[in-house]
């Protein structure tokens, strides 16, 4: 029998993540630093923004936060990567009080800023990592990270973490792994899925891959990352992936956006990690009380359960939508009110 295999922290059954209040949340995703050393053409906050935020929050405020997170139902701090969250000078504090507050963290990141004594003490902690990796070729890799003479590194590290950090747990006939790996299928990378797919296979690591989202720097970068290859480059992600989002649930929701919120690091809540600029605000959790803006957000964006249902994109890239039944039978208006979206796109 083949064992499927999931990223602790993303591993709860449909049932769990149902028991999440009306009102609450099941994931916190934290935005933590602005600051990246990466340069990736489809980054989904825009290379304009990887700079320090003006008024981000400080270390209390973000303690602060995760102890209302607790309150309001969380199980699990998401850091979704604005920047890269290992080159946050709070991170190891964040971590420490999430796991304080009896909250699991998964960290998105590029992996750069690992070395054998991070990865010895993350062992100890109550956290999973889920790496950006588009490809084992040395100038492909590069070219999708936009930075020179880093492949080397990332090489290393994942060896490390293979060495002294992932040790997969049979549980319910699934394997939890606390590594995961992410890649962005473009007409670059395409070729180098099978490869990743397969040397995460072996070592049971998590894999998940998607085409590019029509966010971000991908807005700008859309033609040389997909060259009107959009079909074919989602028929890789599928095949090589059993779900559509990093955070999927057993019924094929986005996570974060079914049973969580995000905060940026100024304090902003949107509806979920991609949902940025033009998406219209809800407010920040310096003026009102984390359960204030879970509700103002419930209010203003109804939530989706559909399968395969993305926010982002059922505005953004509208033809990447799940063809279920179910999801076709909810359309955008349905999902977000109409004057919600009149003033999201400028209308």
């Amino acid at each position: 029998m083949t064992l499927t295999i999931a990223l602790r922290g993303y591993h709860w059954s449909q049932g769990e993540l149902e028991t999440t209040s009306p009102e609450g949340i099941f994931y916190l995703a934290l935005n933590m630093t602005s600051a990246c050393n990466y340069r990736c053409p489809y980054c989904f906050v825009g290379l304009k923004n990887l700079r320090p935020s003006p008024n981000e929050l400080n270390v209390d405020e973000k303690k602060r936060l995760i102890n209302q997170a607790a309150n309001c139902g969380a199980k699990v701090v998401v850091m979704p990567g604005r920047g890269e969250p290992l080159a946050d000078p709070d991170f190891w504090s964040i971590l420490e009080e999430a796991n304080r507050s009896g909250l699991w963290v998964v960290v998105y990141t590029n992996g750069h800023f690992l070395d054998r004594e991070k990865i010895i003490r993350l062992k100890q902690a109550d956290i999973s990592l889920y790496l950006k990796v588009d490809s084992f070729d040395e100038k492909i890799y590069e070219t999708m990270v936009g930075k020179k003479g880093v492949f080397a590194r990332i090489r290393r590290n994942l060896d490390l973490l293979v060495e002294h950090f992932h040790e997969p747990l049979i549980d319910n006939n699934r394997i939890i792994s606390r590594v995961g790996i992410n890649s962005v299928v473009s007409v670059q990378s395409a070729a180098s899925i099978p490869e990743i797919d397969e040397w995460c296979a072996d070592r049971q690591i998590f894999y998940t891959c998607r085409s590019p989202v029509k966010v971000g720097e991908a807005d700008l970068t859309w033609n040389f990352l997909v060259e009107k290859q959009a079909d074919k480059l989602r028929a890789i992600g599928r095949k090589y992936a059993d779900r559509n989002f990093t955070s999927a649930t057993e019924a094929g929701q986005c996570g974060i956006y079914r049973f969580g919120i995000t905060v940026e690091n100024t304090g902003e809540i949107y509806v979920c990690p991609d949902a940025r600029e033009g998406f219209g605000r809800i407010g920040n959790i310096r003026n009102q009380s984390l359960h204030e803006l879970i509700r103002r957000r419930n209010t203003l964006y109804p939530l989706n359960s559909s399968p395969g249902y993305c926010f982002v994109k059922s505005l953004r890239n509208p033809e990447e939508q799940a063809t279920s039944a179910e999801s076709q039978s909810k359309t955008t208006t349905e999902s977000i009110p109409i004057f919600s979206i009149k003033s999201n796109l400028g209308l």
